[in-house]
């Protein structure tokens, strides 16, 4: 178990971010929660665009490195009672279980007695979804490689539409885009808490759907 102190309004836009980023169609119907002294991390993914939220960590008390895997409807609750504090200047408490019970407890404002709490405890721990372990590779490789871009790139405009859902830090709303050489992956960042991955339409495989002039 640990047991993390955070700052109110970057949980609420971290769990709010990661909401935005997983569709209620997707395929991947869960996200990964994990934490270590440093960040609470919640990734989500539709195999298509995959989105990873940052909190940073103001206390940590218990075991060094924690992961859950919680439903999407689940990770919507924890947003939801977030949100409830959001505006509020403070510290929350949030705690990753994973001994009898495994899940996500968010017991709301750490000076306010009464704070309602949200219980997550249905979670899976252990035997993950192989898709995470992927992800980490493919978001390393993005930090390491991607360069500003070199050339066109088709988009599917529903992916695109998917960096308006991020709530942006103080500087304002904006993406900064890149590509990674040899593959069909697009990394942008919002602010220092969010990145997101989205993988390149085939130009050639949707030639025809574009219609004459739909291509430079």
């Amino acid at each position: 178990m640990a047991e993390l102190t955070v700052t109110t309004g970057e949980l609420s836009k971290a769990l709010t971010n990661a909401e935005g980023w997983l569709p209620a169609r997707s395929p991947v119907p869960v996200a990964l929660v994990t934490a270590d002294r440093k960040e609470l991390v919640i990734t989500v993914t539709d195999t298509y665009s995959a989105g990873q939220a940052t909190c940073p960590i103001e206390g940590h008390r218990g075991q060094p490195s924690e992961a859950v895997e919680i439903s999407r409807a689940d990770l919507l609750a924890l947003a939801k009672r977030a949100r409830a504090d959001g505006t509020k200047k403070g510290l929350s408490r949030i705690t990753i279980e994973t001994g009898r019970s495994a899940g996500v407890i968010l017991h709301g404002m750490t000076d306010d007695p009464h704070a309602e709490t949200v219980t997550v405890l249905d979670a899976s721990r252990g035997r993950f979804r192989p898709e995470w372990p992927l992800l980490v590779e493919l978001f390393d490789l993005a930090e390491e490689e991607a360069v500003d871009w070199p050339g066109g790139v088709l988009v599917n405009t529903g992916y695109l539409a998917l960096w308006n859902k991020v709530r942006p830090d103080a500087t304002g709303r904006g993406v900064h885009l890149r590509s990674i050489p040899d593959t069909r992956v697009i990394l942008g960042k919002v602010g220092p808490y969010f990145r997101g991955l989205v993988m390149a339409m085939d130009e050639v495989r949707n030639e025809e759907a574009l219609g004459q002039g739909g291509l430079w």
